[in-house]
């Protein structure tokens, strides 16, 4: 149900699948996302930074070749870390954005990376000593409305970065770094 965050216990996390690790192939990733459905780990965690800015493509075009999968698995995508990149000739510091625009564009760029019509869980990356929670509100707000993005949170925020976002918006995830 699109309503309720039902995420596997174990989440794949696929930051290392692409460039910066594995450089799996289509068929590589295909199989991987398969092999994961079939053992009970439905839920794929990405970054739009991953990769140089190709692993959520990569994944995406890997899904496009199996259709049937998205509505099995759970895609998890983060924004708001802006790195110096070929594929981003925009980014002309490294620096955090969490502006509503920003953070609008990265859901609409991850939407069209991984060839899908909603995500279902989106993240701050990172906490932005800049961050105006009044414009992360009104972003996740459109993105809802619009039904691009079924749940929201962060990634490695303190309790109070949570609260102060929690004020405008309701906090559903905050995801914190750890891998066995």
């Amino acid at each position: 149900m699109k309503n309720e965050i039902a995420l596997s216990s174990v989440i794949a996390g696929c930051m290392k699948w692409g460039k910066w690790g594995s450089c799996f192939s289509t068929s590589d990733y295909l199989s991987a996302i398969e092999f994961c459905a079939e053992n009970n780990i439905n839920s794929f965690d990405h970054a739009d930074i991953y990769g140089d800015y190709t692993t959520e493509k990569e994944f995406g075009d890997a899904l496009k070749n199996n259709s049937a999968l998205r509505s099995k698995i759970h895609l998890i995508t983060k924004c708001g870390i802006k790195m110096l990149s070929a594929n981003r000739p925009a980014n002309q510091i490294k620096s955090y954005d969490t502006s509503s625009n920003y953070i609008i564009k990265s859901a609409e760029q991850s939407l069209e990376n991984l060839h899908t019509d909603y995500i279902d869980v989106f993240l701050l990356h990172r906490p932005d000593p800049l961050m105006n929670p009044i414009e992360i509100a009104e972003a996740f707000t459109k993105l809802k409305q619009q039904g691009k993005v079924l749940h929201f949170g962060v990634s490695n925020f303190t309790p109070s970065q949570v609260t102060l976002i929690n004020n405008y918006f309701p906090v559903e995830v905050n995801q914190i770094e750890i891998s066995v």
